[in-house]
């Protein structure tokens, strides 16, 4: 199970990785073809829907690798078990909160896929698939979120704490040489 969680982690973050990819050729293009007089319609809609799904489907593998940003001024203050106390709550909140916007997110990928919406830009595409992709990358934070709940419930160290503590071992030994 935790191999495949995983990779959907992993999976999720390659995919924000060819987002990027993809906008920057087609930026790339467009800036290329306006030497030649070709116009690539519609560039800012589509480099726009891959944006919002690179930033979507990043969420879980930046979360699991512990490089979100954290404010810790308080938190770090409080002793170990109430520090673990507050660390569930926090993750129990943070699930309840992304499960109900991947709700409806989802929900509305749907009606735009009943009603048959479509993109007022120069190329018409139907909506529900650029709502689909952070629609996607939401329920892959959710099931991120809830692992790290269960895990934090079981009394294990959660990965995105295991990351943190990791980073910060390493610059204290960058800072020692």
């Amino acid at each position: 199970m935790r191999k495949s969680l995983n990779f959907l982690y992993d999976a999720s973050g390659v995919l924000a990785g060819i987002c990027i990819l993809i906008i920057t050729l087609i930026i790339l293009s467009q800036s290329i073809g306006r030497w030649f007089g070709i116009i690539i319609p519609s560039t800012e809609d589509f480099s726009g829907y891959l944006l919002a799904a690179s930033s979507f489907l990043g969420l879980a593998y930046t979360f699991r690798h512990g490089v979100h940003i954290r404010v810790n001024l308080v938190y770090k203050n409080f002793p170990r078990p109430v520090r673990h106390k507050l660390e569930l709550c926090i993750l129990l909140v943070a699930t309840l909160l992304v499960a109900f916007m991947t709700y409806h997110m989802s929900y509305m990928a749907y009606e735009s896929f009943i009603f048959e919406e479509v993109s007022s830009g120069y190329i018409p595409v139907p909506l529900w698939i650029p709502q689909s992709t952070p629609a996607f990358g939401l329920l892959v934070f959710t099931i991120a979120l809830l692992d790290e709940f269960i895990t934090a419930l079981r009394g294990e160290k959660p990965a995105f704490l295991a990351a943190e503590e990791l980073d910060k071992l390493e610059i204290i030994t960058e800072e020692g040489c």
